[in-house]
């Protein structure tokens, strides 16, 4: 028994007397390699809780989207008609004051956004309509896109971030800016004469203005398939105007004049991304200012001294939640736009702004009280058949080019 005993202590001594011989580091080494081997189970609940957060952030972007920019077009409308707010350009300043005020911020606070001074070009995609994705885009089969691909600049770990030349601002950055401010006036000054849902029908024309400013600046030479498509969504907008009860002349111009500067932002736009990439928040930190000034400045010709004999800077003390709602609806909307293509793709971008339009326009007819006469609603709705058929035969040619390569 006392053998028995003293042979079992020794096993048991054994493996103390092997770790203390054994060298620390070696056995470390051993176990770190030894494979990690996850159950089933958790892969499966982990894949399945990531797929749940992809669709939820997808479609939480999505209406946000549907709502953002609907809800900023109703509260300038409600600005200006019920508040009784008849200066366009003062309005529109302040929202791409807000927005520029806004995006200073983040630039200061997170200066890793910006573009790199000497960041390497590397291949990306942009959307015919002049709106690229916040993220680099892939280029080959594999990137679902066959959109022209450019050398634009990326970001590098240099914290120098880049800064225009005055050269490059001057001839690239400020008719952008200069443009967007003539937009958005353009837009609120044609809700003084025009319903929102007239406006809605003859926004449908910005596709064709679009590609034919394209067209003249050599940026694309559009096929005979798109020509013709382009030229039907016009035909569309023009019988809706023809079947407008409430035609307004100077609304009608003030509308056409907002749609003939927002393809030419869109076209200068894509002429500058073809020599730097910019992100949302960068573009609007060199952008809106640009807008906001020059609003500003032709405010004080032709709107400063009427607000301030009318008294109206009192309607913007006495509602402050209108005026700050239409700030922060705009910002809103504006960053919307490039999420929706981040989190899916820029054809997503266009079949929802259809379906967004057309929902908008339902609703201002059916809640808001707005008439639309029945050949008004034809007219709009062979402008969105026909976009509709464009986006599917631009989303057939990718498909093709993407199946050749």
């Amino acid at each position: 028994a006392r053998r028995r005993s003293h042979m079992w202590s020794r096993t048991v001594r054994a493996p103390s007397r092997l770790i203390t011989s054994t060298s620390t580091a070696s056995l470390i080494s051993a176990m770190e390699s030894l494979p990690l081997v996850e159950h089933p189970i958790t892969t499966w609940r982990r894949d399945l809780l990531d797929d749940l957060w992809r669709r939820l952030e997808i479609v939480t972007v999505c209406m946000a989207y549907a709502i953002f920019g609907p809800a900023v077009i109703v509260v300038n409308n409600h600005i200006v008609k019920d508040l009784n707010f008849p200066y366009p350009m003062i309005l529109s300043a302040i929202g791409l004051f807000t927005t520029a005020c806004f995006c200073t911020i983040l630039m200061h606070t997170f200066p890793s956004i910006a573009t790199r001074a000497d960041a390497a070009p590397v291949p990306v995609r942009l959307d015919r309509s002049g709106i690229i994705s916040p993220n680099v885009a892939a280029t080959g089969p594999d990137s679902g896109d066959s959109s022209p691909v450019i050398a634009v600049r990326a970001h590098s770990p240099v914290t120098e971030r880049w800064r225009p030349t005055w050269s490059f601002w001057l001839h690239n950055m400020a008719p952008i800016g200069v443009m967007q401010g003539i937009t958005f006036a353009c837009g609120n000054a044609a809700y003084m004469h025009l319903t929102i849902t007239f406006t809605q029908m003859l926004s449908a024309s910005t596709p064709t203005v679009t590609l034919a400013f394209l067209y003249l600046w050599g940026v694309e030479t559009p096929t005979l398939r798109s020509t013709f498509l382009v030229l039907l969504i016009g035909v569309g907008c023009a019988i809706a105007s023809y079947g407008e009860g409430h035609f307004h002349p100077i609304g009608v111009a003030f509308r056409t004049a907002g749609i003939i500067t927002e393809a030419i932002r869109l076209v200068l736009t894509q002429v500058l991304l073809q020599r730097h990439r910019l992100n949302i928040v960068e573009s609007q930190y060199y952008l809106a200012p640009i807008g906001a000034l020059s609003l500003l400045a032709a405010a004080s010709v032709g709107e400063w001294s009427r607000a301030r004999t009318a008294g109206a800077w009192q309607i913007v003390w006495q509602h402050p939640l209108a005026f700050g709602a239409s700030a922060i609806l705009g910002l809103a909307a504006s960053f919307m736009t490039f999420l929706v293509i981040k989190v899916t793709n820029s054809v997503t971008l266009k079949v929802l702004n259809t379906a967004r339009n057309a929902g908008f326009v339902l609703f201002t007819v059916t809640f808001l009280g707005e008439t639309a006469s029945m050949l008004q609603l034809i007219g709009y709705s062979i402008s969105l058949t026909a976009f509709s058929v464009y986006t599917y035969y631009k989303l057939t040619d990718q498909r093709r080019k993407t199946s050749s390569w």
